[in-house]
């Protein structure tokens, strides 16, 4: 299939589009946190995921070309109840909560930084129990990316009144790896499944232990009525449930479709500087010389794993073909 310019242009821009909007997440999600409790807005934000991504389902699964890639059965097998409700409750639940934990500790640049740590992390677990390996540039491009890390730990951190900024960091990378400890499991939940079908029932998962959760730690739902009060925290709420857990799936499809898995993989990289930048323009977050340059160099780092990870499969997938 031959792809014009307008369509290549409009890829990229749909690739783009992904990373602002996850690249958000620590963003959207920091006046949530302030305003309730972590374990109630986990709940919260899952309840309004489900029926966010049921409504995408019921426009998707109408459509032959997108069922195909997001899912056209709801029908699971009974062997994978138990993969998606680990990948639901570890790589949805636990994630968000230490998510939203860190962000009492540290500001919204310092979380993002930390998420947009995932491909390393990935790749790491992926080492451990799939026999991945990482060359000599990738083992480069993870050292100068943790040396950045480290930089911005013991650097100026955006104060959060009351908060300790260590801990702040042991949540957030807390929250980072629980999702990168699924990420396998869930990338091949969703090639049996579809991305949407499998995400769906992930936090179906989450929210059905979240409702046990009420019961068990008694917790006050009546905080609702503090994000129903403000048309912002409604937004939000909206956004993070249905625009970030939901509608970003077919965004991404669309950017797969026109210029390829493997470059719209790239501008995900974009993530921590996304994250970094609208927290500076969005909360007041302080915007300082060294930071940026830090943000900078670890963006640039996720490019060079990405891209060398993407030659060496490349160039395996072509000798195999070979052979």
């Amino acid at each position: 299939m031959n792809i014009t310019k307008k369509e290549t242009f409009l890829g990229w821009a749909a690739a783009i589009a992904v990373a602002i909007i996850w690249g958000v997440t620590g963003v959207v999600s920091k006046p949530l946190s302030m305003a309730v409790d972590p374990m109630t807005l986990v709940f919260f934000r899952y309840v309004t995921a489900v029926i966010g991504l049921t409504i995408v389902y019921s426009f998707t699964s109408r459509s032959e070309s997108l069922s195909k890639d997001l899912g056209k059965s709801l029908k699971i097998e009974k062997k994978d109840y138990l993969r998606i409700a680990l990948c639901g409750i570890v790589g949805q639940g636990v994630f968000s909560l230490f998510n939203f934990l860190s962000l009492s500790h540290i500001g919204a640049t310092e979380n993002g930084v930390i998420q947009g740590m995932q491909p390393f992390a990935t790749v790491f677990f992926g080492m451990m129990f799939m026999n991945f390996r990482m060359n000599k540039v990738q083992w480069g491009a993870f050292i100068a990316s943790a040396v950045c890390i480290y930089a911005m730990s013991v650097g100026p951190t955006n104060s959060i009144e009351g908060g300790t900024p260590l801990l702040g960091y042991v949540y957030v990378t807390c929250s980072m790896l629980a999702l990168a400890w699924t990420a396998h499991l869930r990338a091949s939940l969703a090639d049996k499944y579809g991305s949407v079908v499998s995400m769906l029932y992930q936090y179906i998962s989450v929210a059905a232990l979240g409702i046990v959760m009420v019961f068990v730690l008694d917790l006050d739902l009546s905080q609702i009525n503090i994000i129903l009060s403000s048309p912002l925290l409604i937004g939000l709420l909206i956004f993070l449930g249905t625009g970030i857990s939901g509608g970003s799936y077919l965004v991404q499809l669309y950017s797969f479709k026109r210029i390829g898995v493997e470059k719209a993989t790239m501008a995900l990289n974009l993530m921590p500087l996304v994250g970094y930048l609208v927290a500076v323009m969005t909360l007041g977050e302080e915007m300082v010389l060294g930071k940026t340059i830090v943000v900078s160099l670890i963006v640039v780092a996720l490019y060079v794993f990405t891209k060398f990870e993407t030659k060496e499969t490349d160039k395996k997938a072509l000798k195999s073909q070979e052979a």
